[in-house]
């Protein structure tokens, strides 16, 4: 999905409740890291070497006696939004992110678009394959 159609979803699904919100970069970032906090998106995980500073959270190993070989790295937004480019989330997350800036936006809502992007995640996660 485009910043574009994300900013077409937000627009519809607010019309009539505030149907002029000023989305900016800093609004996809907090929503990607929304996301970020209640799952490990694919297009997020790198690989850890220790020296990283675009770390949001690290992975824990899969031994506990091991140091951590994974993390999920702060999403690149580009400034100003280029309409075109496409989401820094892979398929199945780009809707949580638009139902997490209704979220933030939203005169009336704000608990049911944020329980609709937890609701998404849910789905991703259980669709995800160890």
């Amino acid at each position: 999905m485009t910043y574009g159609e994300a900013l077409s979803f937000v627009n519809e699904y607010l019309r009539g409740d505030n149907s002029s919100p000023q989305v900016a970069p800093v609004h996809f970032k907090m929503a990607t890291l929304d996301v970020a906090l209640r799952c490990a998106p694919d297009e997020l995980i790198v690989d850890w070497t220790g020296s990283e500073t675009d770390v949001f959270r690290l992975l824990p190993p899969e031994d506990a006696d091991t140091p951590p070989t994974k993390y999920i790295k702060n999403p690149t937004i580009p400034d100003p939004i280029d309409n075109d480019a496409e989401l820094p989330i892979g398929k199945g997350l780009e809707m949580a992110i638009v139902f997490f800036i209704c979220s933030y936006f939203t005169n009336k809502s704000s608990e049911k678009y944020e329980s609709k992007a937890e609701r998404v995640i849910s789905i991703y996660t259980s669709n995800v394959l160890p």
